[in-house]
């Protein structure tokens, strides 16, 4: 039996494709699983009204619990979060460099990296704003 030239080339493709799969599949069994958290951490803070949904979301509280965060929060204004007592509380999450700035004036102490996008806040293992209290 003679193979034609375009036979051949489709069986190597066919052979690449199952190589390719099975290759993929053994790569991601060969993984090993994320660490554990050794630590569980319980944090509490303000938080800005238009981010609570995000935080009473159940697959967002599963996430940070299976990171060892369990996350606390107090509702409050942007602004309103810079006057209210600090006392007890692990982070402040401003919606915007208004806030900040504000925080700034009444000498609140800034994060070392001030940022208001939510995205870098909220995976973060480190305290985003530390109050001083």
């Amino acid at each position: 039996m003679k193979l034609s030239k375009s036979k051949i080339i489709g069986l190597i493709a066919l052979l690449a494709v199952v190589g390719v799969v099975c290759g993929t599949l053994v790569w991601r069994q060969s993984q090993p699983a994320p660490a554990e958290p050794t630590e569980q951490v319980s944090i509490t803070g303000y938080l800005g009204g238009e981010k609570i949904g995000l935080f009473d979301d159940a697959k967002f509280k599963a996430l940070a619990a299976k990171q060892g965060i369990a996350i606390d929060y107090r509702k409050a204004g942007s602004l309103a979060m810079m006057d209210a007592d600090r006392k007890g509380m692990d982070y402040l999450f401003p919606s915007s460099r208004a806030a900040v700035e504000y925080g700034n004036a009444k000498g609140v102490k800034p994060p070392q990296a001030t940022s208001s996008s939510t995205h870098r806040l909220c995976y973060t293992r480190t305290r985003p704003w530390r109050t001083g209290s």
